[in-house]
């Protein structure tokens, strides 16, 4: 998470308690099928920038395949609980806590190989300003031909049929980014500069909640473009090319 607005109802403490079961580390990577990997053994990375760790469910996987990962979290209790993921899972986790907007204090130009900014953690920011800043401190961060990949949630399909979502026809399907089957996420407020979501354990009744900025089709590719990335290629559910009714997209984008 990052970003210098805490979101309206944010309650970390709840949100991380839910979070590992809400994504399901290994049935992400099941439905991920090797992409991120295959990706950055095609582009000889071995560097990684992770700029949203969450809960260490990524830098986790990619430290354990032998990449050389940085990890950054500003959110203080999804850095506590990494750390302790990463303990239990026997590697050592290199972590930073810093703005995207000013990743220039700590690092230098052409530091990274990759820099990934995934579980759809480019919502957090509500301007464009913010996120042209943001893409461009990435592509600051990476060598010539170095690669980001960036994901974000289909927002589109949430925006267009927010009427049918508010009554509870949420359509998801669980198998690629978020998908564990005891902790469930759903947009309780819709409108188009934002979206609540309401994420719920449905053993405990347990609740958190996150206020999201929902991407306009396209919008996203063109903040790509805009922050001077050479070759951008989409990917719909880990697919190459754009499926409307696709969970969430994912970006390659090229230095």
């Amino acid at each position: 998470m990052n970003g210098d607005l805490v979101p309206e109802n944010y309650n970390s403490q709840n949100l991380v308690s839910m979070w590992q079961e809400f994504i399901d580390w290994e049935k992400r990577r099941k439905g991920e099928d090797n992409f991120l990997v295959n990706q950055f053994h095609t582009r000889n990375v071995k560097k990684i920038f992770d700029a949203s760790l969450g809960d260490g469910c990524d830098s986790i996987y990619l430290l354990k395949q032998g990449f050389d990962v940085t990890s950054n979290e500003i959110d203080k209790t999804f850095l506590d609980k990494a750390l302790e993921n990463a303990k239990a899972e026997n590697v050592e986790l290199k972590t930073a806590t810093l703005d995207w907007r000013k990743l220039d204090t700590e690092f230098a130009e052409d530091s990274f190989d990759a820099v990934i900014l995934l579980g759809n953690s480019l919502t957090y920011l509500f301007t464009e300003k913010d996120r042209l800043d943001t893409l461009r401190q990435f592509k600051r961060l990476l060598r010539s031909g170095g690669v980001l990949v960036i994901d974000e949630r289909n927002y589109q399909y949430i925006l267009d049929n927010r009427e049918k979502i508010l009554q509870g026809d949420f359509q998801y399907s669980g198998n690629y980014v978020y998908c564990g089957d005891k902790v469930h996420g759903k947009p309780i407020e819709i409108s188009d500069e934002r979206v609540k979501m309401e994420y719920t354990d449905e053993r405990t009744g347990k609740k958190g909640y996150l206020v999201l900025y929902p991407f306009r089709r396209g919008e996203v590719k063109n903040l790509l473009a805009k922050s001077g990335f050479a070759s951008i290629e989409q990917f719909s559910d880990y697919k190459v090319g754009e499926n409307h009714s696709a969970d969430f997209y994912q970006y390659v984008c090229i230095k």
